[in-house]
């Protein structure tokens, strides 16, 4: 099993939003300098600390909750580093440390951002925006085109939030890339990538391996 599976798909069942999260924050990290925080150290020190090893294999778990079984490979159930720390640090529905299957509303994932490059939830030196609403009736993409591609011209990614049209539950993936009237998505809930146009994502609805869901709010750094 390649270990990149293990970092950038969901490890729980409601993780999603930690996977993008780590994305999110991770390609800011490229494009801008003055972000080396990192979860490697003295697991004393705070919440998500792991050694070397961990980091880079997972960190094993006896909690069960939600794990997603096809990344698991040896006796031993590992979760991703980052995603657990995101999860331990940033969650709004537990407490501080709770490291199992939880989900994460807005506040978590402008929190789990700001974590992932300052080690600080409340950093005032990363400002996310959340854009639009779960039942807003009016396109994203109609309301905010300008600040969207605001994002993407900097070549930064955006966590788009989709309602999943048969269920009515929520899913977080990661808005890569918009060029012209496509779309480029990436499922936190298996790796697939995706090609819609502008229209199926933020109106009609785009089809992933979940079913098919439309991009209802977004949460971006600015």
């Amino acid at each position: 099993m390649n270990q990149v599976n293990l970092q950038y798909i969901q490890n729980r069942k409601h993780w999603c939003w930690a996977v993008a999260c780590r994305m999110v924050g991770e390609q800011y990290k490229r494009l801008h300098t003055g972000y080396d925080f990192t979860i490697i150290g003295d697991r004393s020190d705070r919440h998500g600390n792991v050694t070397a090893y961990e980091y880079e294999n997972g960190v094993v778990t006896n909690n069960l909750s939600g794990i997603n079984w096809k990344l698991q490979w040896t006796y031993e159930i590992r979760v991703d580093a980052w995603q657990r720390a995101i999860v331990m640090n940033a969650n709004t529905a537990k407490y501080p440390g709770y490291d199992g299957d939880i989900g994460g509303d807005d506040e978590a994932k402008a929190r789990g951002i700001r974590y992932y490059l300052t080690g600080n939830i409340h950093s005032g030196k990363v400002n996310v925006e959340t854009l639009g609403f779960y039942d807003d009736m009016t396109s994203l993409w109609e309301r905010y085109q300008n600040r969207l591609m605001d994002s993407v011209s900097r070549q930064e990614y955006i966590i788009g939030n989709a309602v999943l049209h048969e269920t009515k539950e929520c899913h977080s993936f990661v808005i890569l890339c918009i060029k012209g009237e496509k779309v480029m998505l990436y499922n936190t809930a298996d790796g697939e990538i995706l090609y819609c146009s502008v229209k199926e994502v933020f109106d009609c609805g785009f089809k992933s391996s979940l079913g098919t869901g439309t991009i209802k709010w977004v949460q971006r750094i600015v």
